[in-house]
């Protein structure tokens, strides 16, 4: 195994560090904009769930029991 000089070693360590951060902000970057669209998905099907139902605010006649 022939070993790399000191003088190779960093840019190769200075290139994998630059492209393990690109990969974690991927990473974090798509999973923070699926859990936002989850969220505004939630939000729009509950508000079309309440808009569906019926309102009942009709006054009835009480009982006198």
């Amino acid at each position: 195994m022939i070993l790399l000089d000191a003088g190779e070693w960093v840019p190769a360590w200075l290139f994998m560090s630059i492209t393990f951060l690109v990969a974690s902000l991927g990473v974090v970057g798509l999973g923070w904009w699926v859990l936002r669209g989850d969220a505004i998905n939630r939000a729009a099907e509950t508000e079309s769930e309440e808009a569906a139902k019926p309102v009942h605010d009709e006054a009835r006649p009480k009982t006198g029991h």
